[in-house]
């Protein structure tokens, strides 16, 4: 089932069956955390494309290979600066201690998923596209313990209007393409007053550029990675349909390119900000 209000059709974890499902669970399982990113749960919605996905980058994901390449990934990022909450201002707009655990969870979840699939699906997409480079020197791979669990995703549709606005606001931080809103934001829609003081925090780096420089510098450091990724993919796409194989290659395009490598960067810089429980 996908959410009327959603832009980006996608199939919704709670609607898996099947094949999907299982795929999902194996997504789940080998990351360590506990949500199926929009990535692939829009994959989901053309027959064959999360099959021929997933099969193509699991062995990457499965050795601890992505994993590594994420952690690296997350280290050598230069997110913006911003200045730490203190707790009494979290507290004040409505996130008290349980809250703050689950923010966290939630940040940290998307902070490891989206490091690891920018490299992993550019990997993809570079193998897609006939290009790539010298295989880099793989990092020694590891084994992420497995995250808190996280609330479900709210639909759009289900958010006070005042949220769902300023979700959109939050989500034109760094937009270039606009038809994707972030599920990290709809994550964290829980707590509106988390979301008010993120506003406040990013809002002044959209406007002086320097959210901007920090996403160009995140996409460029997720391809040099990918690049080196590329040749190590499992990819046998003779039996599969042409036009599955386009629709992965725009879906592989237009996530790498723009929610996925703006979060990356994003979720890095509130993760700084925001202390621990």
């Amino acid at each position: 089932m996908t959410n009327a209000a959603d832009p980006v059709p996608a199939l919704a974890e709670a609607d898996a069956t099947g094949d999907i499902k299982a795929i999902y669970q194996d997504i789940r399982a080998i990351t360590g955390v506990g949500v199926v990113n929009l990535v692939w749960r829009r994959l989901a919605m053309t027959e064959g494309a999360l099959p021929f996905a997933w099969a193509a980058v699991r062995p990457v994901y499965a050795s601890g290979r992505i994993a590594a390449e994420g952690r690296a990934f997350r280290r050598q990022i230069k997110p913006p600066l911003l200045p730490l909450l203190p707790k009494s201002a979290l507290a004040a707009a409505g996130v008290d201690a349980l809250g703050l655990r689950s923010v966290r969870a939630i940040l940290d979840s998307y902070d490891r998923t989206n490091a690891m699939n920018l490299v992993g699906l550019t990997a993809l997409l570079v193998r897609l596209d006939g290009a790539g480079g010298p295989a880099g020197a793989a990092p020694a791979p590891v084994a992420e313990a497995p995250l808190p669990p996280i609330p479900p995703l709210p639909a759009l549709d289900a958010l006070d209007p005042g949220v769902r606005d300023l979700v959109d606001m939050l989500n034109a931080f760094g937009e270039e393409d606009g038809r994707v809103i972030a599920s990290m934001y709809r994550h964290l829609a829980y707590w509106p007053g988390y979301l008010a003081l993120a506003w406040a925090l990013l809002a002044p780096l959209a406007a002086d550029g320097t959210l901007a420089q920090a996403l160009v510098a995140a996409r460029k450091l997720g391809r040099a990675q990918a690049a080196g990724v590329a040749d190590a993919l499992d990819l046998d796409a003779s039996s599969v349909d042409p036009a599955v194989i386009d629709d992965v290659r725009a879906v592989l395009t237009l996530f790498t390119e723009h929610p996925i490598a703006k979060m990356a960067t994003i979720c890095r810089a509130l993760a700084s900000a925001t202390p621990a429980p």
